[in-house]
Parts: C-alpha cells; sequence; structure tokens
C-alpha cells in the first residue's frame, strides 16, 4: 500500500496540458541537442536505416508493421516509420528523430507525474525525470533513434506500474502506453513482479486494464517464437554472477560518473567489445570504487534519519535495476552493451533520491510545517540531494555530446542529393545508401 499510492486529485486543466506539452517539447529539443556531427534531424543510422526505413520505403503498412526484428515485433517504431515516408524523403530522419526524442520526453513527463505522491517537491520530481532525456551513459548507441527507445521505456513503464491516475486522461492514457511498450519489446517481461503486486494492492479497473495490456502485449511478442519466425539465437546464456560483478564495476560507476569518466563505451559500433580508454588505472578503481562508495554513503544517511526516505520505492526501485540489468544480458552476449545500463542507471537514480528525500516533502502528519523548521535544519536536510543533483548536473554536462557513429554519418541531405543524380541515369530504379552494417534503398521515384 506504501509502494501504490494514489495521485493527488484534481481536474485536468488546459494549464496543465499545456505545462505538459511544453515539458515534451523542452525534453525533446535538449535531446535532439545531443547529437553532434550532421544532427539527428539530418541523419539516419543502425535499425532505423537498416530496417524501419528501408522497410517502410519498399513494403505495404501492413507488412512493415508486421515484421519482426531479432525475434520480436516493433509496433511503435514501425508505426512512426510508416508515417513518416509519407512525407518528402528529405523529410523522413527527421520526423523519426524528432518522434524518438518526443517518446524520452513522454516517459520523462510521465515519470514526473508519477512521482508526485512520492517526491512532493517539483524539484525532486524533476531530478527523477530529467534524466531519461540526459542521461549520462548509452548514448553511443541510443541516440534519438526509434529501435532503442525501449530502453528509456523500462523506466518510464516502472512508474507507470506505481501511478494510480486521478483523472479519466491518465486511466485511458496508461493502458495505452503500456500496450505500446510491450508491442514494441520484450523487455517488459521482467517488470512481472511489479504487474503481479500492482493487482495485489489496487485492483481498480485502469490496473487491470494496464495488467492486460501488458499480458496482451507480450503475448503477442512471444507468438514470434511459437510460430518459428524469429531471427534471434535461442542458444545464448551469459552467468547471472558475472552480470551482477559487472552491476557493481560497470553500471554503478557509469551510472554515477557517467560515461566518459570511466573510459568510453567499451564497444565498437557492431556491439563488440574494445579496450577502454583509461590513461590511469588507478584513477579508474577509484572511480569504480568511489561510486559504490557513494551508494553506501547515501544508505547510511537513509538509515541515520538524516533524511525522510521512502524505503518501498527506493528498495523496490534499486531490486529492479538489478533485476533489469540481469534480463537485459542473460540472454546476450557476455557484453556489456551501453544501451543495457540505462534503464539500471535511471532506476538506481530513483533509488538514491528516494532516500536522500529531505524531511517536510513528505505527507508525514507529524512532521512540523516547514515554515516552521530552523533554517540551518532545513538546510541540513536538504543538502544531501542537492549534492546528488549537482553532481548529476556536472556529469551530464561532460556527457552532454559524444561522438558515435551517428555523428559521424553523412548528412541525409547529401545522401538525398547523391540519390537525385544517381536516378538521372536511364533505367535506375535505386539508389542504395550504405554505411557501416546498415543499408537503406532509395527508390528513385521517391526523389
Amino acid at each position: 500500500s506504501n509502494l501504490f499510492l494514489p495521485a493527488d486529485g484534481g481536474r485536468l486543466t488546459w494549464r496543465r496540458v499545456l505545462a505538459g506539452v511544453l515539458f515534451v517539447v523542452a525534453g525533446a529539443a535538449v535531446s535532439l541537442a545531443r547529437t553532434s556531427g550532421p544532427g539527428a534531424l539530418n541523419s539516419t543510422w543502425i535499425e532505423d536505416a537498416g530496417n524501419f526505413l528501408e522497410d517502410g520505403l519498399h513494403h505495404s503498412v501492413v507488412t512493415t508493421l508486421s515484421t519482426q526484428m531479432n525475434g520480436y515485433y516493433d509496433v511503435v517504431p514501425r508505426a512512426i516509420t510508416a508515417i513518416a515516408v509519407a512525407f518528402p524523403i528529405t523529410w523522413v530522419p527527421g520526423i523519426m528523430s524528432a518522434a524518438a526524442a518526443a517518446e524520452y520526453a513522454t516517459f520523462g513527463l510521465i515519470v514526473y507525474i508519477a512521482s508526485g505522491p512520492f517526491l512532493r517537491s517539483p524539484w525532486l520530481r524533476l531530478l527523477v525525470a530529467a534524466p531519461a532525456c540526459v542521461v549520462p551513459l548509452g548514448y553511443t548507441q541510443v541516440n534519438n533513434d526509434l529501435a532503442t527507445v525501449q530502453f528509456v521505456a523500462l523506466y518510464g513503464l516502472f512508474w507507470l506500474l506505481l501511478w494510480r491516475p486521478a483523472t479519466r486522461a491518465g486511466q485511458v492514457c496508461a493502458p495505452l502506453v503500456m500496450l505500446g511498450a510491450t508491442l514494441t519489446s520484450i523487455l517488459p517481461l521482467f517488470l512481472a513482479p511489479l504487474v503481479a503486486a500492482r493487482l495485489i494492492a489496487d485492483r481498480s479497473k485502469t490496473a487491470v486494464a494496464v495488467a492486460v495490456c501488458w499480458a496482451a502485449g507480450l503475448v503477442t511478442q512471444w507468438t514470434v517464437q511459437l510460430r518459428g519466425m524469429s531471427n534471434r539465437s535461442n542458444d545464448l546464456f551469459t552467468s547471472p554472477l558475472w552480470i551482477l560483478g559487472n552491476y557493481v564495476t560497470r553500471a554503478v560507476p557509469r551510472a554515477i560518473f557517467g560515461e566518459r569518466a570511466l573510459g568510453g563505451p567499451g564497444t565498437n559500433y557492431e556491439g563488440s567489445p574494445v579496450p577502454l580508454s583509461i590513461p590511469d588505472m588507478a584513477v579508474h578503481e577509484a572511480l569504480i570504487w568511489g561510486a559504490c562508495a557513494i551508494v553506501v554513503a547515501v544508505v547510511v544517511i537513509a538509515l541515520g534519519r538524516l533524511t525522510a526516505p521512502h524505503w518501498p520505492l527506493a528498495v523496490t526501485a534499486l531490486a529492479f535495476s538489478v533485476v533489469l540489468f540481469v534480463g537485459e544480458i542473460v540472454d546476450n552476449y557476455a557484453i556489456v552493451q551501453p544501451r543495457y545500463v540505462i534503464a539500471p542507471a535511471l532506476l538506481l537514480y530513483t533509488a538514491i533520491v528516494a532516500m536522500l528525500r529531505p524531511r517536510g516533502v513528505t505527507d508525514d502528519a507529524t512532521a512540523a510545517p516547514q515554515a516552521s523548521r530552523p533554517v540551518l535544519r532545513l538546510v541540513a536536510t536538504w543538502t544531501p540531494v542537492t549534492v546528488f543533483a549537482l553532481l548529476l548536473a556536472v556529469v551530464v554536462g561532460f556527457n552532454f555530446r559524444v561522438v558515435n557513429t551517428r555523428s559521424e554519418s553523412p548528412p541525409w541531405t547529401a545522401v538525398v542529393a547523391a540519390a537525385t543524380h544517381t536516378c538521372m541515369k536511364p533505367g535506375t530504379a535505386d539508389y542504395q545508401y550504405s554505411h557501416l552494417w546498415w543499408t537503406v534503398r532509395i527508390p528513385c521515384s521517391r526523389v
């Protein structure tokens, strides 16, 4: 009952709608600004190019939506691509990237709304919501592309399952968001314990609808395996003990200090391991154990009641940070891909903020009103979470823009110009754009 708190009552006014729209627009703009090189609006890469855009340009909408990739369907990304290809070809990557960035921000908005009953202060809620758009790791693989929105979505779905909306709009949107996410990824399967707990604590129509949509989407995904359509290897297994070791030495340090400080992504554009860039091994190890020490210090501060921790939220977020990290890797190669650290890191932030929640922002009726508390007491209770917020802000700043294969890709406008020139030759049907391992055939009829 302390984990599934009812949202504050209140009507959905036009001011709240406008604030939500502005939140999404601002979050998407910040996310799009992270991509260097030609920019997110003028480039395409990885599965967005070689799978979604390729299929969208050459197949019907039905075929595009029903095509599986790596053993699961990608309904929402493919639906967005099907809409994008209806526009001029020069606009398509920009529309796809803008939609991906808007999805990041939408999940961040869900976090901001759902965290209200737990973190009464808007600043605390923003602290757990904003990293969905500016997480300081994984951007070498997750860069405003539709294919990898699923990793940020896991964080949003965690909060969606905690959220008990009070408005009709929230009660309608929550199941729809869940259905869209589970029709796009198989990874929400690992949130099953949270789905079950939600139904035990809350048997409202909204809770049942969310659970039904969760199950319906995953059953649809499972049909790929049952029908023998999967192109994914089924004989992969990585030891959970190996994964837990990497959670401590890789996921936690990158969450606290960012990817650059820990030697980079550790993989190349194909996902194969590459040596980390470590100028000083002593400093590297100090960062690893320093990050762990920070987490331990947060727990000590919370146990010492220097703050007003929300233990059900903190423990649950930390548990699912570990569960998702193990679940993402256990059926993969023994390589920690940067994208696998995103959801665990975001949940670690939630656990830390929940433990550092200052006194005076709770619903404890026995607590003295904030205005009547001594100034020094207020400063002391807000200092731990403020220090963490400043650390995270610095880390995000240093990891805001990164160089990856998207930033090194040619501008899409140049690709379309080359296609236009090639298609002037009589009898030419397509122009083939290839970069690294992805290929897109642009029909001459589109240029």
